[in-house]
């Protein structure tokens, strides 16, 4: 089997494995709603017990907004392959991969594609319908260019988030209980990105320094995109500064396997 067929069957297998499980997957789907919900409430409360109609230059309509495109990038960008990785390299499951013409790199990568290829269907079902919503209210601008960059820079989060996650799990090598390391990066992760609350609520300061970072490129930077909240120049220096850190990560991903894969004793499988 040649590498093309080979990951195209990872893909698939990938695919497969999202649905093997029909009550998983849409429990997955449904778990994305209650975040939401509760930062609805929250917020709802917020504005109206300041009296103020905008906070942290959000209006109401524009919060609400953003918590719901943030919740949605936020499931859809989920790498949740961290403790595999893990497992794999514990238990002596990465040896099949060293004794193969396969790289680890490329298999997990595919298997990740294929496993959000459904989310991602369904995802932009969902956005159709809510772009619609808002534009129709007045809540947001429906703008041709928006769309197609925000779909762009959303593939460019899925990638960028996979790679961070991926340069992490090297410290599998080194710990011997990771999963606890791995609850904690994706918290903090998903707060630096913006997958909680709009970076707004941290400062000005604080925000110029974030921009330089990764992790508003995953959630922040595509959600202000279709929610208008940025301008041409903020939009195109974005783009470059998220196309660099996925560059660096992939980079960096290959280096830290690259030293770490030389700890890693070939024990069970």
């Amino acid at each position: 089997m040649n590498r093309r067929k080979l990951y195209t069957a990872v893909f698939s297998m990938g695919v497969q494995h999202s649905m093997e499980y029909r009550l998983h997957f849409f429990l997955g789907l449904l778990s994305a709603v209650f975040p939401i919900l509760v930062q609805y409430f929250i917020w709802t409360a917020v504005y109206e017990h300041s009296g103020q109609t905008a906070l942290f230059t959000y209006s109401y309509s524009q919060i609400i907004m953003y918590t719901v495109l943030s919740g949605l990038v936020s499931k859809l960008i989920a790498t949740q392959f961290e403790n595999q990785i893990a497992d794999d390299i514990k238990n002596g499951g990465l040896n099949k991969y060293l004794i193969k013409p396969v790289s680890y790199f490329g298999y997990r990568f595919m298997s990740f594609l294929g496993q959000k290829s459904i989310y991602y269907g369904i995802t932009a079902l969902l956005l159709i319908i809510i772009i619609w919503i808002a534009s129709s209210g007045g809540v947001m601008e429906l703008q041709a260019i928006r769309l197609i960059l925000f779909a762009f820079t959303l593939w460019g989060a899925l990638l960028l988030n996979f790679l961070i996650a991926y340069s992490i799990c090297a410290s599998a090598f080194y710990l011997h209980e990771i999963s606890y390391f791995f609850v904690i990066t994706s918290l903090l992760v998903n707060i630096l990105s913006g997958g909680m609350f709009p970076l707004e609520i941290f400062g000005d300061s604080v925000v110029k320094v974030l921009q330089y970072t990764p992790f508003p490129y995953t959630i922040y930077f595509p959600v202000n995109i279709l929610s208008g909240k940025m301008d041409s120049a903020q939009m195109n220096e974005g783009l470059f500064i998220q196309f660099g850190w996925i560059l660096f990560f992939f980079w960096l991903s290959r280096l830290t396997w690259r030293i770490s894969i030389k700890k890693y004793s070939a024990v069970g499988g």
